[in-house]
């Protein structure tokens, strides 16, 4: 998961690259409108950061229940006991993982 302050570098870094141009391009109105949103950087970065975090979280969540798909098929297509159990114990893993997912995503809403 990206760090909350590689998450603000690259806004700033993008933002200030949009400053740059409008001066190379002479739009003194777009100059002024980025200076104001570079002004309240501080907001619009938290909001951003909560958005890109929950946003891997869900990544990480439909990943997990992929995973679980193909385990559960799996599951299906065999008769040895050893496996079985194994699969059985990857599955249990993936569910604790998912739950623990869940709540992070909770206390983000």
């Amino acid at each position: 998961m990206r760090s909350t302050t590689a998450i603000v570098k690259q806004w700033v870094d993008d933002h200030l690259d949009l400053l740059n141009y409008a001066r190379q391009i002479g739009d003194a109105q777009w100059q002024s409108e980025i200076i104001e949103v570079l002004k309240q950087s501080e907001q619009q970065t938290k909001e951003l950061v909560l958005n890109v975090k929950a946003e891997e979280l869900w990544r990480q969540f439909d990943r997990i229940n992929a995973k679980m798909l193909e385990l559960y098929n799996q599951l299906r297509g065999t008769n040895d006991a050893v496996e079985i159990h194994s699969l059985k114990e990857e599955v249990w893993a993936l569910k604790l993982k998912r739950l623990e997912l869940s709540n992070l995503l909770k206390q983000q809403a």
